[in-house]
């Protein structure tokens, strides 16, 4: 969202409104995460960030979560910090980090005697077993062609496709079928009815976690233990405090630091478990509900916040609770779109017979009538899931 300068919408009134940080702050900063809930998006200005033809890309291994967490943070507070960083963890102690700086190929300095892996064809191994063999090691480098860099996981969207096809990535099938590709999900997807949605959710995990930097170990940790999914993808994300203007994710005020332009943010690091959980691949049954709520517990306490792209386990009033709706709300108000536009749980709630939060709804409901529900999140929480 911070490389988006321009918005085009058409709101409620059938108005097509172009929006800057300039003639409407509080739209502009309201409308990243705003999932639809404002107007239709019909157009977005992007800032172009210039490129060289490589990335040179640097593996270090890390052999704890403590480490893992120390290396990144030394990473983004460098002088000349990566274009690209991100982790891999393999197992509850070992990663390996990736970063990246833009380069000019083999022919200029300093990346003169440095290999070149066009990571990306269909006959290469997936790029996330060939970052795993570098755990153990002292780590390494190398020059990667800027293309293949970008489309690293397209092949195996993520690591998904060897739950899929689990001998996807033997050389013989590479060689022979990979350059087919990755099937299409949304094609899978559309295909999927109630019954194969909901097996899935209780046999599948799909979830991130986006919590402050410092509390990786923890986070990590939390992780194997309720879903024992790996690889985790590590992506460390900064936020931005913009007091009133702040939208759906704000961090807190202890979590923030002031940059050399006064700007004050947070570091922060979105956790990706996507796979089959340990106690599935065990025999055992998963308690998906549970899980997802014990991590959306967590993450709220850590001044976090779960992605509402993933499936979610909340209620209405935990989900209010867990995102900042003070901006969104008013500006929702201001455009007239409370009656035209659904909010953002209503869009991203657990689908009908999925997961049931009618337990949770009705103590809630009881906590309230003997007022013991308080907080900034009952407001319109409250009214729309007594309405729901």
């Amino acid at each position: 969202q911070e490389s988006a300068v321009e918005y085009e919408i058409v709101d409620s009134y059938g108005v097509m409104r172009t929006v800057n940080k300039t003639n409407d702050p509080e739209l502009f900063y309201a409308l990243p995460w705003s999932y639809g809930t404002l107007g239709f998006c019909t157009a977005i200005t992007l800032k172009l960030v210039p490129t060289k033809p490589f990335v040179r890309l640097q593996y270090e291994p890390t052999s704890s979560p403590e480490e893992l967490e120390r290396r990144l943070t030394e990473y983004t507070k460098m002088t000349n910090p990566p274009e690209f960083l991100e982790a891999t963890a393999f197992t509850p102690t070992q990663a390996v980090i990736q970063a990246g700086w833009y380069s000019d190929g083999p022919s200029s300095e300093p990346d003169k005697t440095m290999k070149v892996n066009p990571i990306n064809h269909f006959y290469k191994p997936f790029f996330f077993r060939h970052v795993e063999r570098f755990v153990g090691t002292e780590g390494g480098a190398e020059l990667i062609p800027l293309k293949h860099f970008l489309h690293r996981f397209s092949r195996s969207i993520f690591w998904e496709i060897e739950d899929m096809i689990p001998f996807s990535n033997h050389p013989l099938y590479r060689c022979l079928w990979g350059w087919l590709g990755a099937p299409e999900v949304s094609l899978l997807k559309l295909f999927q009815g109630p019954v194969i949605r909901k097996a899935s959710v209780y046999a599948h995990v799909v979830q991130e976690s986006i919590m402050p930097l410092r509390e990786l170990p923890a986070g990590l940790r939390l992780f194997d233990r309720i879903y024992g999914v790996y690889p985790l993808l590590v992506f460390p994300v900064r936020v931005w405090n913009r007091g009133a203007l702040s939208g759906f994710v704000t961090p807190p005020e202890h979590l923030l630091e002031t940059d050399e332009r006064g700007e004050r943010t947070a570091m922060y690091v979105d956790v990706g478990a996507y796979g089959v959980p340990r106690e599935v691949k065990q025999g055992r049954s998963w308690d998906a509900k549970a899980s997802i709520r014990e991590m959306e517990e967590w993450t709220h306490k850590v001044n976090g916040w779960d992605a509402p792209y993933t499936d979610i386990a909340c209620t209405l009033r935990e989900f209010r609770a867990l995102f900042n709706h003070e901006l969104l709300d008013k500006t929702r108000a201001r455009l007239g779109a409370l009656e035209c536009f659904p909010e953002v749980y209503d869009k991203v709630k657990p689908e009908a017979g999925i997961i049931d939060l009618s337990d949770e709804m009705a103590a809630e409901a009881k906590a309230r009538a003997a007022g013991t529900v308080n907080g900034a999140a009952n407001g319109a929480a409250n009214g729309a899931a007594n309405g729901a």
